[in-house]
């Protein structure tokens, strides 16, 4: 290696030495996305409330469902206790909803946390969802309380975090309760809670009863260690049986913990994902400077000279300057022909009447132009000689013709 690369690859590997030194000394930024993972310990996971409610119950009391809820209810036929859903939206298909409400009705419970559930469910409770939106309010910052007087609270409970808030807009109040409500924050300072409306309802069904909370954030590890908050969460869930088995879905999630690639180990770890892409880099470089200083020269071939316009033209010339009209006039009447064969499908061996109708039609060109065209053609061929205007007259009829296709 000369004196030239080796100085370029000196100051190429300072460069990136100084990339990752300036990289490592930033900050991890914060990640927003709503997992609802029992893994993610950023703010939109749940590894909080999976880790309190799995230590307050028993091994045989908390279990972890990886299984889609129709295979599992399926699978496990004598499975019972409260199925706890958590997920920013989990719309249930009609044959999953079905075989959940059949679960629920032989006394179990269905606890839901999310903004969407599918129609089936709703429909067969007789309730209908939206999303909130005040367009006098640009914050949508929402305050959530509890009905129940025993865990109903004066101020609030705030999220600090802009969000989609979900309400009920049509409840069936003969079977359905109301357990909680929002409202989106006016006053930051009273966190006072104006015409709140309903997103925690729990109805019976058969021998079970179904929750359903429209606020899936309330779950989430940067609303439960927000001051005072994870006392609304504990209240929510205090509907929650003790005595049944929790069953905790980890299917129904956004960020569920499936490693499609090998490559998730170096990417999720900060410098082992540095030293990846300094690797890949290193690989390039060297591809790049080793392959110029190897590789040798590919001489350049010119291609065969295309000759047959040449041919064409020389072989016009020799008939052109021998004054045999006759002869080019016939070489140009077999190369229309040839293309009337061609173009048109038509057969030019018997040119009549008919003929010339069909080539009028598949040509676009008016019967009496085609007519005129071919006796003009059909006469030049039937004498001994001609002159240099009929042959080009025969070239300027022939060219008219085929501008109509």
């Amino acid at each position: 290696m000369s004196n030239k690369y080796k100085v370029l690859a000196g100051v190429l590997l300072l460069a990136l030495a100084l990339v990752i030194y300036m990289e490592s000394g930033e900050k991890d930024e914060v990640n927003w996305f709503q997992s609802y993972s029992k893994t993610d310990k950023i703010p939109y996971g749940t590894y909080v409330v999976h880790d309190l409610l799995s230590n307050s119950r028993t091994q045989d009391n908390f279990k972890e469902v990886r299984q889609p809820p129709y295979e599992f209810l399926d699978d496990s036929t004598t499975v019972s206790g409260t199925y706890l859903f958590i997920n920013q939206y989990i719309l249930f298909d009609e044959a999953e909803s079905k075989k959940l409400l059949s679960w629920v009705s032989k006394g179990n419970t269905l606890f839901i946390a999310s903004r969407g559930i599918g129609e089936t469910i709703l429909d067969t409770l007789n309730l209908s969802t939206d999303l909130f939106y005040d367009l006098d309010n640009l914050e949508r910052k929402p305050l959530v309380n509890l009905v129940n007087p025993a865990l109903h609270r004066e101020r609030p409970f705030y999220l600090d975090r802009e969000t989609t808030a979900g309400y009920f807009d049509q409840v069936d109040t003969l079977a359905t309760v109301a357990l909680g409500e929002f409202s989106l924050m006016v006053d930051k300072d009273t966190l006072h809670m104006e015409e709140p409306r309903v997103n925690f309802v729990k109805q019976s069904f058969g021998d079970g009863e179904i929750l359903i909370h429209l606020m899936p954030e309330v779950f989430t590890n940067y609303f439960v260690l927000r001051e005072n908050n994870y006392k609304y969460t504990q209240n929510v869930l205090s509907y929650l049986d003790q005595d049944k088995d929790l069953l905790w879905d980890n299917h129904h999630k956004n960020g569920k913990t499936v490693y499609s690639s090998p490559l998730y180990i170096f990417l999720k770890n900060r410098y082992l994902k540095w030293a990846y892409y300094i690797l890949l880099i290193g690989t390039v470089l060297w591809v790049i400077f080793e392959g110029r200083r190897k590789q040798r020269a590919i001489p350049i071939v010119k291609p065969l000279p295309n000759q047959t316009l040449t041919f064409t033209k020389t072989i016009a010339g020799m008939y052109f300057d021998k004054k045999d009209h006759k002869s080019i006039a016939i070489h140009q009447i077999n190369h229309f022909l040839e293309f009337v064969r061609g173009t048109y499908n038509l057969d030019t061996n018997f040119i009549n009447d008919e003929f010339i109708k069909k080539l009028a039609l598949k040509s676009d060109n008016t019967l009496e132009e085609t007519r005129l065209l071919i006796n003009y053609i059909v006469s030049l061929r039937s004498r001994q000689a001609l002159t240099q205007e009929e042959l080009l007259e025969l070239n300027k009829r022939i060219e008219a013709f085929k501008k109509q296709n």
